[in-house]
């Protein structure tokens, strides 16, 4: 998989541009710094136990101590009470708007019985676990354990429970092992503790933000330090972007076809077309195009089908189409990927990992171009895949998916002779589900269509048999 925009570290964002000397909430500010350097020592420290346990308590502490800082701040905050509010117990003061969306929420909730706990009854009682699971589809549907790491010594569980029909034969043959070190807090576990004080962190961002909406004053901005672009935080949590999918480093994803490791490199460049450069593309796919994608689309359809006429003159001219990845935000081009897997297996984990990166970049719709083999769902046996089919046809292929749209898709037929290519536009055999996209349903919080799952309860009952 190559990335365009690679993961960015904390020290690659710049640091929004209020100073002490001119923004009132200067120390909240820092405060919330503070803890941002904090989290990422417990990160560093993760396989630390007693380096972990120190950082994310310091973490936690941390973070509620801004809320501490921004009740002596109150003077500066017009409507204060109204705004955060107040209250003390039952007894003295009110909650206000932030207060009520805190005592709301379950995590907030914890997070100050976290920090009571750590002030005055010691440490929390976290332990590290180890989470393995098998991956065989695009869905989060497969057989998972969660053992204390100290106890996990391999997944002869999870492997011994594969079945012996075909669908034993697809795992095999297309399935991943993946095993996560986590640690986990006896009274959350429902999350792992790390990305749980992100998962707070942004919280507490969108609260400093909002205080200083709420004084005149322009919010804090993270920018990105190539191009200079500010990051969408409310689609990333309101989180830095070093904090999402920031479990990958203690992840290993292992090959159940050939106990290989299963491993990606990303690359990032920054591409800048002076006008010469621009005069060569042109002249070798036609001015049409450059107008096609810098052109305004009101609607997703004409997005889809622009992107696909530019596809067709690429590959018509060069013979040949990459795998893209292009996300979009507000119909605007953001971030283009290419992606190169070997085989399914590998597919199934990257679109997991370019999930992360659709809520990093706060894209709201993905657009996937590439050369694929298709075939007559009702044609293949369970799990066989078109390009291992007798009846495939070869295609050029187009999926938008969007955070609020309906899935659409473009296809065009191809048709070789000798070094000679055509594209003949026609229907995508079957009916075009782009089961591909699951993970970035998730990382919208939209449900998966009932009919994509109906499809693969379908094909998982006939591969039992």
């Amino acid at each position: 998989m190559e990335d365009k925009n690679a993961r960015k570290q904390p020290e690659d964002i710049l640091k929004h541009p209020t100073a002490e000397a001119t923004c009132p909430l200067a120390a909240i500010d820092r405060r919330l710094a503070d803890a941002h350097s904090l989290w990422h020592q417990a990160e560093a420290a993760y396989f630390d136990p007693d380096g972990f346990r120190l950082a994310v308590q310091n973490a936690i502490q941390s973070l509620r101590s801004l809320t501490f800082i921004l009740q002596n701040h109150k003077a500066v905050i017009p409507n204060f009470t109204d705004w955060y509010g107040d209250y003390v117990d039952e007894k003295h003061g009110k909650r206000g708007k932030w207060q009520e969306r805190m005592h709301a929420d379950p995590l907030m909730r914890w997070m100050v019985e976290a920090r009571n706990k750590i002030e005055k009854r010691g440490d929390l009682e976290s332990h590290s676990m180890v989470r393995a699971e098998i991956i065989a589809s695009y869905y989060d549907d497969g057989p998972r354990i969660d053992v204390p790491a100290h106890l996990f010594e391999n997944a002869d569980t999870l492997l011994r429970g594969i079945p012996d029909n075909l669908l034993g034969q697809h795992i095999r043959r297309n399935g991943v092992l993946r095993i996560e070190r986590r640690w986990v807090e006896n009274s959350l576990p429902e999350y792992e503790l790390l990305d749980a004080v992100a998962i707070y962190y942004g919280k507490l961002a969108e609260l400093v933000h909002d205080a200083h909406r709420q004084i005149g004053l322009d919010p804090p901005q993270t920018l990105h330090d190539e191009d200079g672009d500010s990051f969408d935080l409310p689609a990333m949590g309101w989180r830095f972007p070093c904090m999402i999918g920031h479990e990958r480093p203690r992840t290993l994803t292992i090959s159940l076809a050939d106990g290989a490791r299963v491993e990606f490199e990303s690359k990032s460049e920054l591409v800048k077309m002076d006008a010469a450069e621009r005069a060569v593309l042109a002249d070798r796919y036609g001015e049409k195009t450059f107008e096609t994608i810098t052109r305004n689309y009101e609607a997703d359809t004409g997005l889809a089908a622009g992107y696909f006429r530019v596809a067709q003159t690429m590959f018509l001219r060069d013979g040949y189409h990459r795998s893209i990845l292009l996300l979009f935000r507000d119909r605007k081009l953001i971030r283009p990927i290419e992606i190169r897997t070997d085989n399914t297996q590998q597919k199934y984990v990257v679109m997991r990992q370019l999930a992360d990166e659709v809520t990093k970049s706060g894209a709201d719709a993905a657009i996937l171009i590439g050369e694929v083999w298709v075939a007559r769902s009702d044609q293949l046996k369970p799990y066989e895949r078109p390009a291992d089919s007798p009846i495939r046809t070869e295609g050029l292929s187009l999926e938008m998916v969007s955070k609020n749209g309906e899935p659409l898709s473009c296809f065009a037929k191809i048709v070789r002779d000798g070094e000679k290519v055509a594209l003949v536009d026609s229907e995508m055999p079957g009916v075009a589900l782009p089961h591909a996209f699951a993970p970035f349903y998730k990382a919208w919080g939209r449900p998966i269509p009932e009919v994509w799952t109906d499809i693969e309860r379908a094909v998982f009952a006939s591969a039992k048999k």
